[in-house]
């Protein structure tokens, strides 16, 4: 039989030295990286820690660990976001690109390359000048401020390193790599050693639109769109320096509210490896299992019970899919079936408080935590009912699990007694957050030791090397999900400055002036643009230019902010992006197609769901106003 050509490539790169020293190389950069931003996470952890310790048992503060957790934080972003380039952690839009011929595909991964590079570069370059020229001292730390970016350009050679090194597979993917980076450098300086801004004139928030949708087509990570489209139109313009971008960039991202998200992924991870999720999955058994359908039923309902401690929808999908889709395909169930089932539930994690993406909408609708958090209880329980119902249809009509007898009152209590620990969590949280007692952020960080008590203490389910690799795993997470945050902030300014949004409110208002009108052609948008791109991504650019227009006809912005939690959540259920779909169909190793097609009915579910929760406001802002 004859080698096929990758297979003979591959074979000689493993008998390379060059390639097996950059190999080894990588390797040492990934334990470095790693090692480096779980300790960033561990600090802040501790920092915020020390605040609350303080602020609750001796009636003080420490008026410097809310700055200097940011400032963490924000050295946590950068490193992250050069970490990402690892196994393809930064978000990217394929579908487009993939359907490319074979022949193209090096062309269109060298380009998205030096796209990449040049990003980086001038990220790189321009905090170097930051860091160089910022002067002044901090607030509360009395630091020099320049220490606040110093990471910058680390990072970014890191970056540029790792680039270099992850495409390095061969001789030939090596050399492209290198030119891609020198290409890079070659644009960076000609967009900034020549005065020249050859779209005077031309809107730069159209020059920014355009630029994103051409390279998130093209293939380019979501974030490095953003960075790239911000550059160019700033550059083109002479609208904005490159340095005040990165500064932009930074004090966009050190809100202290959104160090809740790094506790809340790490306490998801933690939930996972302590077996407090194993815990909860025994139960949603106790309780619904009987049903018809019972292991499905399990599915939804256990995903909105750990809806209510980690706020993390991938961590949901991840950890269901290892225990409990195995089991529903040995029951009979389609492979498909289950992926999809688990998939759906797994939007519940983030509209069932606490939820990142309530903290990002938060953050960019200067919006009260607290509300958001109490008003998506009522919604996540509407969604959760109406899945089951969905899973019940499904399975009557398949002849899924015909259901059990019911569990006894005794085997009932017992299980609810043996996850009391992990459901008063998500009780604590709420309660506290609504009576003003903790902030999102420190009940976040308190989530995090609680999960780390029950999981290693008390369930003794896992090791140090197991806590240590899930720092790791979420520091990564949650440095990207705030590299994103970060580059959004320049992207929305440019629209804000030209006053995009007052824009968007007046076309929207010359279609139609009934607001029942107006909110369905924002969920579409909404919806539409949830198809295509990564929740955070979604949020961060669609709530700055529909916020206006909601607020104008006496939408609650917390209202809203549930409608678009919903709308964008379910992107990770369709294709081409359908991050939750991807997620448990390459853990399962079920083709993604056909979970695509099984997860119908759940979004014609969630679907009657959006459309109670959008035209009948009282289902979010009900519980809030009865808790008053």
């Amino acid at each position: 039989m004859a080698v096929s050509n990758d297979a003979m490539r591959a074979s000689r790169s493993e008998d390379d030295p060059l390639i097996r020293g950059l190999a080894r190389l990588l390797s040492g950069v990934d334990h470095v990286v790693g090692a480096f931003c779980a300790f960033l996470l561990f600090a802040i952890t501790l920092t915020v820690t020390a605040g609350i310790i303080w602020r609750y048992g001796f009636n003080a503060s420490f008026p410097w660990t809310e700055e200097l957790a940011s400032w963490i934080f924000g050295w946590l972003i950068f490193a992250g976001a050069a970490a990402g380039h690892r196994n393809g952690r930064h978000i990217a839009v394929t579908a487009l690109a993939d359907i490319l011929p074979a022949r193209w595909r090096p062309t269109q991964g060298f380009v998205v390359d030096c796209i990449i590079a040049y990003a980086t570069i001038m990220l790189m370059l321009s905090g170097f000048e930051l860091s160089r020229v910022i002067g002044g001292i901090s607030a509360a730390l009395l630091w020099p401020n320049w220490i606040k970016y110093m990471l910058i350009p680390i990072s970014g050679g890191i970056g540029l390193v790792y680039i270099v090194l992850v495409r390095a597979t061969d001789r030939r993917s090596l050399v492209s790599a290198v030119l891609a980076i020198l290409v890079g450098a070659a644009a960076y300086a000609l967009t900034t050693l020549i005065d020249v801004h050859p779209f005077a004139g031309v809107s730069p928030s159209l020059i920014m639109m355009a630029a994103f949708l051409a390279t998130l087509a093209l293939g380019v990570p979501v974030a490095f769109s953003l960075l790239f489209s911000v550059f160019i139109a700033t550059w083109s313009v002479d609208l904005l320096p490159p340095a005040a971008v990165v500064q932009n960039m930074v004090v966009g991202s050190s809100k202290f509210i959104l160090l809740a998200i790094p506790f809340f992924l790490t306490a998801g991870y933690l939930m996972n490896s302590g077996g407090i999720t194993t815990r909860i999955i025994a139960l949603a058994d106790a309780l619904v299992g009987h049903m018809r359908g019972g292991l499905a039923q399990v599915n939804i309902f256990h995903s909105a019970l750990v809806g209510g401690i980690s706020g993390s929808s991938g961590a949901d999908t991840a950890s269901t899919t290892k225990v409990l889709v195995p089991e529903m395909v040995k029951r009979g169930y389609s492979p498909a079936f289950s992926c999809a089932c688990t998939a759906s539930g797994a939007i519940l994690p983030n509209i069932i408080p606490p939820s990142i993406a309530m903290l990002v909408y938060a953050s960019i609708a200067d919006a009260s935590v607290a509300r958001l958090f109490v008003g998506g209880v009522v919604p996540g329980i509407l969604l959760t009912a109406l899945m089951m119902i969905a899973v019940h249809v499904i399975a009557s009509q398949r002849d899924y699990e015909r259901g059990r007898k019911r569990a006894t009152l005794s085997f009932m209590m017992r299980a609810f007694i043996d996850s009391i620990p992990s459901l008063s969590l998500a009780i604590a949280i709420l309660v506290t957050m609504r009576f003003g007692i903790v902030t999102a952020t420190e009940a976040a960080v308190v989530a995090v030791l609680w999960a780390f008590v029950l999981g290693k203490f008390l369930y003794r389910e896992f090791d140090w090397r197991q806590f240590y690799r899930d720092m790791v795993e979420s520091a990564i997470d949650s440095a990207l999900i705030g590299f994103l945050i970060a580059v959004s902030v320049p992207f929305a300014w440019v629209l804000i400055a030209e006053q995009t949004p007052q824009q968007v409110v007046g076309w929207a208002k010359a279609i139609t002036r009934d607001p029942a009108g107006l909110l369905l052609i924002v969920n579409l948008l909404l919806l539409f643009a949830g198809t295509f791109l990564d929740i955070t991504a979604s949020m961060l650019i669609m709530v700055p230019l529909f916020l206006p227009l909601m607020i104008s006809l006496g939408v609650d912005p917390i209202h809203f902010g549930i409608i678009v939690v919903v709308n964008l959540m379910l992107g990770g259920l369709t294709p081409p992006f359908g991050i939750l779909v991807f997620i448990a169909a390459s853990i399962a190793r079920v083709p993604a197609g056909p979970v695509f097609r099984e997860c119908l009915p759940f979004l014609y579910a969630c679907l009657i769901g959006l459309g109670l929760i959008t035209y009948v406001p009282s289902i979010t802002l009900s519980l809030w106003r009865w808790l008053e």
